[in-house]
């Protein structure tokens, strides 16, 4: 759909963002930002306040573990939440560098 509405013809090739999962929120917030009418993002039938998401703990323990190995955990976004969720999953917090 992205596609199709910025005329890209190519939309009709086999396109996955499963190697990229977070493309495709990038993409919904782009269409949501630039081709609705301010009037229409204003709809909560189609933007509710909050949206919950479930993910299986150990799925989330293993996601954390692997951005602080790859040392993609140590920015200064979000640090009350990341706290907070390192506690949650009981993982010691890794010292800056």
């Amino acid at each position: 759909m992205y596609k199709f509405l910025t005329g890209d013809p190519s939309a009709l090739s086999n396109w996955t963002y499963l190697n990229n999962p977070p493309l495709k929120a990038e993409i919904l917030a782009e269409i949501e930002l630039f081709y609705l009418l301010p009037h229409q993002r204003r709809w909560k039938e189609w933007f509710p306040e909050v949206i919950h998401y479930s993910a299986k703990i150990n799925d989330v323990r293993k996601e954390v573990e692997k951005m602080m190995n790859q040392d993609e955990w140590n920015t200064n976004a979000f640090p009350e939440l990341k706290d907070d969720l390192l506690k949650k999953l009981n993982i010691q917090q890794i010292p800056d560098k």
